[in-house]
């Protein structure tokens, strides 16, 4: 939030650093913060703007600081209360942020954001219920306001009510980052699907499409025919599935459709908590002749793949993704061979640390999910962060182990080690913010009971 200034000059040059904070231009905003700060160093509403501004770029350190600056001078504020809670909050300070946003709506009762920001808080702190309660209470002071609609329904989708969660959860295209398809035949509502052809869009991320492609099977059971436009990455493993007429990657040509569906609103429109469609078989297969090959390795009892790091750029990747060395804490049994399945940068985390020895690098060979399944294939455990290749494991059917920081994606729920969703998936979970050691120490222990289980290979 930023605020206004008496100072005629002062304000002009405000509004200058305010037009480029707003348009994106988060340099230039904090360079022109500074400059003014230097002039007038204690002010609370250039402390603000710039710990809102360095919280964006990530120097979280120095927004709470400013922030912290901000409230000094001006400690009745409850927007500065909300803004350095927020700070918080992503700094993974979240009980400390709850204190602050406590203390925001305490000084202004009816204050919508306050509110809403505990919220999300309290949901962070595995508080679902309270958190519900609070996100009520601003839409109630805010009843406009569509973001608290959809935070509303992920609540929800967490607390595991899912029929509830996902036909709110519709509410997320009224936002602006989700744009509207851009097809001319018409949305599917729900209505009888027989005889149509039904185009199925992703509208996020790869895990979506692994995750709700599914769904198609109950399509196809109700009549239709079923075309799934996919990323590329994608395209190659989803050709082999039988309940899918047609597969297209993004950029290509899109066949003749009669109606288009978001993936991601399937579960709401195909209705029930988790169908039918959703357990069962497993319903992503490898391909028949996979490229990658393990070769002739030495004798295991296990062949384990990992996955360590989210890609840059993710949302909460830092959270999600595991320093490499705790998985090379397992490593020290030779009955247990290790295969790393990690795409992009961190690859080179093998190497860096010494590791080529004691996992395989398997990722190297890997350019899409085809090749990444026949890799699945043969080997008995998935250990993996939350990642795209959590659900092409579960989604095969292969015993998947899934490591979860402590504020979780909403698909996960709360406080549950299984997953509807996925028979075959075992959940470990933080229960401190950013520290894996007793996940780590959990695993272990697991992986100890399951080698001895298993067969000699």
């Amino acid at each position: 939030m930023l605020f206004r200034n008496e100072d005629d000059s002062f304000q002009q040059q405000m509004r200058l650093a305010a037009a480029a904070h707003r348009a994106g231009r988060l340099d230039e905003a904090i360079g022109a913060y500074l400059r003014l700060l230097a002039a007038k160093p204690y002010n609370a509403e250039l402390h603000n703007n710039l710990g809102v501004a360095l919280r964006l770029i990530g120097k979280l350190d120095a927004a709470v600081a400013h922030h912290r600056q901000s409230l000094e001078l001006d400690p009745d504020n409850p927007s500065l209360h909300t803004n350095l809670g927020n700070a918080l909050r992503v700094a993974n300070r979240t009980r400390e942020a709850v204190r602050h946003h406590l203390q925001a709506v305490s000084l202004k009762p009816d204050y919508a954001e306050g509110f809403f920001n505990l919220g999300l808080c309290l949901r962070d702190l595995g508080r679902a219920d309270e958190a519900l309660a609070c996100l009520s209470k601003a839409l109630t002071l805010s009843p406009d306001n569509k973001r608290a609609r959809v935070e509303i329904a992920i609540t929800r989708l967490i607390r595991g009510d899912l029929v509830r969660g996902f036909q709110e959860y519709e509410e997320r295209k009224q936002l602006a980052e989700v744009p509207a398809p851009e097809f001319r035949q018409p949305a599917w509502t729900g209505d009888d699907p027989k005889g149509k052809r039904i185009l199925l869009y992703p509208e996020q991320g790869l895990a979506d499409v692994l995750m709700f492609v599914r769904y198609a099977r109950e399509l196809k059971r109700r009549g239709a025919a079923v075309i799934v436009l996919c990323q590329a990455l994608l395209k190659e493993l989803l050709t082999r599935l039988d309940y899918l007429d047609g597969v297209v990657a993004e950029g290509e040509q899109l066949p003749e459709f009669d109606l288009h569906v978001s993936l991601l609103s399937l579960p709401h429109l195909c209705g029930g908590a988790v169908p039918a469609a959703t357990a069962g078989a497993p319903y992503l297969l490898p391909p028949e002749r996979g490229r990658i090959k393990l070769g002739r390795l030495p004798r295991a009892k296990l062949r384990i793949g990992i996955y360590w790091a989210a890609m840059p750029g993710q949302a909460l990747d830092r959270q999600r993704s595991v320093p490499f060395p705790h998985f090379m804490a397992l490593a020290g049994d030779p009955e247990i061979l290790f295969f790393s399945l990690q795409g992009g940068t961190h690859q080179k985390d093998i190497q860096t640390h010494g590791a080529s020895g004691l996992v395989h690098d398997v990722g190297r060979g890997i350019f899409d999910f085809a090749e990444a399944a026949s890799a699945l294939e043969q080997l008995d455990l998935l250990v993996t962060i939350d990642a795209p290749i959590a659900h092409l494991g579960a989604g095969m059917g292969m015993p998947t182990w899934l490591l979860l920081p402590t504020v979780p994606d909403w698909r996960w729920q709360q406080a549950r080690d299984d997953s509807p969703w996925y028979p075959g998936l075992r959940i470990f979970r933080q229960t401190t913010p950013g520290d894996w050691a007793p996940v780590f120490a959990q695993v272990a222990a697991e992986l100890e009971s399951l080698k001895k289980a298993a067969p000699q290979s």
